[in-house]
């Protein structure tokens, strides 16, 4: 009994401790008058290249959206994000990537980000 007890114990404990803490950033959003898809895309593969550079991995950031047909009118696009845990979400963001968003990526699409809905997903136990 002891022996089942100590392994239903070292069971719960992998399961709980096992885990995912996975995270998903989530952007929908429209593009701003007169940005193509093209030039975002291009816009957030230079995000991707420092990251790629930095030792996080290539293409970290990817661009979706609804097709052509869609009647929807907003939130047409989305761009997601998926990393193994926020410690590694914090840890990417280094001087080079801050210098990016705050002096280039910000900027430009101040109107879009005030717009567009984001959340933060985390894997489910």
């Amino acid at each position: 009994m002891k022996k089942l007890i100590y392994l239903l114990a070292l069971c719960l404990s992998s399961l709980a401790f096992g885990q995912s803490t996975e995270r998903i950033s989530l952007h929908l959003f429209d593009l701003p008058e007169g940005i193509s898809i093209e030039e975002f895309k291009a816009d957030l593969n230079r995000a991707n290249k420092i990251y790629e550079k930095n030792g996080f991995g290539a293409d970290r950031y990817k661009v979706y959206q609804v097709k052509a047909d869609d009647k929807n009118d907003t939130y047409r696009y989305m761009w997601i994000s998926t990393w193994i845990s926020d410690t590694e979400y914090e840890k990417s963001h280094s001087d080079e990537m801050a210098t990016f968003w705050d002096e280039f990526f910000y900027p430009k699409y101040k109107a879009m980000l005030d717009a567009q809905i984001y959340r933060k997903f985390f894997a489910t136990p």
